[in-house]
Formats: structure tokens, sequence, C-alpha cells
């Protein structure tokens, strides 16, 4: 029998078990925002909207099934679940984005396991304050890495003189898309980000590895195209939250500012080192093809499936040749 000859109606009609599955759980309620710049946005608001960030956009890149499976569009999928990973990294971006008056109204240490009766008086007491809770050395440690990274002299003012979590969303081609940066400035827009180097890596170098492997610039070009999109929003007054509107302005009036990722150690000492892209950095031009095949994918697969049916690749059977195995099962198979 040919490869021509094979059904494959048995996996076009995976789609529809699964499309059969999704129809079974209860919508998740998706948030949408009108374009515009949005101050004081909740990351759970802003998260829940559907529109196409960096992270979409790179899981676009890897899989349109798997995009479409963890996005807003699928009801079945699993809500967010609120790992300590995730509340550390909130509490990090409170304390050096928006500062430790800021941090220390909404977080307290804790000196007891919550299971303890010490520990849960000790929370409760927390709770009773309007505060959440972190282990006192993760708290320590986030006001250590704040410290860290102002007194490094070419870091100092990355986190200053700006707007902290500012959302933008807007159009492209029918597709609606969306960035949130971290702190925005006259001249720059600053990124924060932890990195833990279990390999004992030169930091620098554990850091530029870093941007690779999690493709930094693709979000940082997404960042820089929500920012190009702020002078037009702004002559249209979408502008939504409080803010400074002389301030806005200005920055929106700007067009020449660089891409600023600042990263500090999460393990052992909290030190700290930026990389910038500026202006025609060719990173950029890399980063917008990306972007570019990500929105051509969407496109292609809302096309021919929608928001509400599930993304099934449809492909034909590969044949499997022994060159696209390994090379060491190539190599175990020639030496018999």
């Amino acid at each position: 029998m040919t490869m021509d000859m094979i059904d494959r109606d048995g996996f076009q009609r995976v789609g529809t078990v699964i499309n059969q599955i999704v129809a079974d759980v209860a919508p998740s309620g998706a948030s949408f925002h009108e374009p515009g710049i949005y101050f004081g946005l909740s990351d759970d608001l802003y998260h829940a909207d559907p529109a196409l960030g960096s992270t979409g956009l790179k899981r676009l890149l890897s899989s349109a099934p798997d995009f479409w499976w963890q996005s807003p569009m699928n009801p079945a999928r699993e809500p967010e679940t609120e790992t300590p990973a995730k509340i550390f990294g909130k509490a990090v971006h409170r304390c050096v984005l928006e500062g430790r008056a800021a941090f220390e109204a909404e977080y307290a240490p804790t000196d007891y396991s919550g299971v303890t009766k010490e520990g849960k008086t000790e929370r409760a007491a927390i709770a009773a304050a309007g505060k959440k809770p972190l282990k006192r050395e993760d708290f320590n440690r986030i006001l250590a890495a704040a410290a860290f990274i102002k007194a490094n002299p070419n870091l100092a003012g990355a986190f200053e003189n700006g707007m902290p979590e500012v959302s933008i969303f807007w159009e492209r081609d029918g597709v609606r898309l969306k960035a949130r940066l971290d702190f925005l400035k006259m001249n720059a827009i600053t990124d924060l980000k932890s990195i833990r180097n279990p390999l004992g890596k030169e930091f620098k170098k554990a850091c530029r590895d870093r941007i690779a492997e999690l493709d930094y610039t693709l979000s940082a070009e997404q960042y820089m195209e929500g920012r190009r999109q702020m002078a037009r929003l702004v002559a249209e007054d979408r502008v939504f939250g409080d803010h400074d509107p002389s301030w806005l302005k200005q920055v929106a009036a700007n067009s020449v500012y660089a891409f600023v990722l600042v990263f500090w150690q999460a393990e052992g000492a909290p030190i700290s080192h930026g990389f910038k892209l500026s202006p025609g950095n060719p990173l950029f031009t890399y980063a917008r093809q990306s972007i570019a095949q990500a929105i051509h994918i969407y496109q292609t697969f809302m096309k021919q499936f929608g928001p509400d049916t599930a993304w099934v690749l449809a492909e034909p059977l590969d044949e499997l040749d022994e060159t696209d195995l390994p090379v060491w099962w190539q190599q175990k198979q020639m030496k018999g």
C-alpha cells in the first residue's frame, strides 16, 4: 500500500472529538480591551485578554495547536495557578518597579511554616492587615535585589522617572496585539528578568544564553512596536487609567529610545547586569520577521478553524528516514 492510499479520515476526526470535549466545558469568559494605553491594569486582566502578546507569538511559532489549547479561546484550558515562582516574581516587580514602600504595603515576611499553629496565626495577622505573606528569606532577598540594582551605577536609574507596568493594545491587519511594558521611560523601555544559574556559568554568559533560549529579542520587538503605537493612541485619546498627560505626550512624541534588559540573579549573590538594544539593532529585524511569521500562522489557523474550534494539524504521514533520527542512533547502527 502506498502512502497516498492511506485513509486519513480518522486523523481528521480528531478535531471533532476535541471540539466535543471543549463544548462540554463551561466558557472561561475572556476579557477584551479596546485599542489603547492602559495604566494600572492588573496582571490578571491583561493576561485574560486573548490579544497576541509575546508569549503567544512564540508559542505560535512552536505549535499552533498548543497555542490555541493554552489560550483564552479554549474553554477547557486549565486555570492559571499562583505558583510560588509567580508569587515571588510579582513581589520582585512590585519592589523594583514601584519601590520599597509599595512592596512593604503589599507583602509581609513570615517566620513560621503555614501548617504550624504559629504560622497560621502569623498569616492570619498578615491577611488582617491586607497584605500577602512571603517567606522571610524571599522577603529579604527581594529587598537585597532592589538594593543591588540601585547600587549598580549603570542601572541605578533603570526604574526611575517613568511608569511601571504599562499595557498597550492595538490591531495589525485585523489581528489584536498587546504588550505589557515593565517600565516605560522617556528614552527607554526597561524589562526586569530574574535568572537562576544552576550550572555556575559566568553571569553575563548565563544571561545571554537565557535571552537566546527564551527569545527575549522577539519580546523586545513586540514591546517596541507597542510603544510605536503610542503616538497614534494618544492622539486618538485612547488612554485609560491614572497618568500624567503632559509626560505621556512627550514620551509618545519621542521616536528614539532603547530596549533595556535588566537581569538579577535569584540564587546566590543578587548581582545584576543590563543589556540594551539600541534603535537600528539588527536583532530587531530578525524579531520582526519572526513576529510576521507568527501572525501569518495565526491568521491561517484562525481562517481554517476560527476561535471556537480546536486547532488540529492535518498533515500527511511522514515516511521515517534513518537520517531523521539522532546521530548517536545512526552511529550505533554503524557499529552494529
